[in-house]
């Protein structure tokens, strides 16, 4: 996950390697209770990856209100990717 807040490019090191297949995989999907559209864009996606990609379990990330230090916020994030094996955080236009 990319966080706006980063430093910058120093240190970064090169996303992981595409997966092969979704199936078996745990795919999590963040949430805003702020944005609705996307909320149900997200339940019904989470369906559809058990279904047809395999995807065994689905867990769902709100991150709450965003007011705090970056330390706090990238905790909050640390906590829900620690046991994923891919993550959706957004729509990319």
């Amino acid at each position: 996950m990319l966080d706006p807040t980063a430093r910058g490019p120093a240190g970064i090191s090169a996303p992981p390697a595409r997966l092969p297949s979704l199936r078996g995989k745990v795919l999590g999907l963040r949430v805003d209770h702020t944005w609705q559209s996307y909320s149900r864009f997200a339940a019904r996606f989470a369906a559809l990856a058990r279904e047809r990609a395999g995807v065994s379990r689905t867990p769902l990330f709100d991150p709450g209100i965003r007011i705090g230090t970056t330390e706090e916020e990238r905790r909050k994030v640390a906590g829900f990717v620690r046991d994923l094996d891919a993550a959706i955080v957004g729509l990319g236009t």
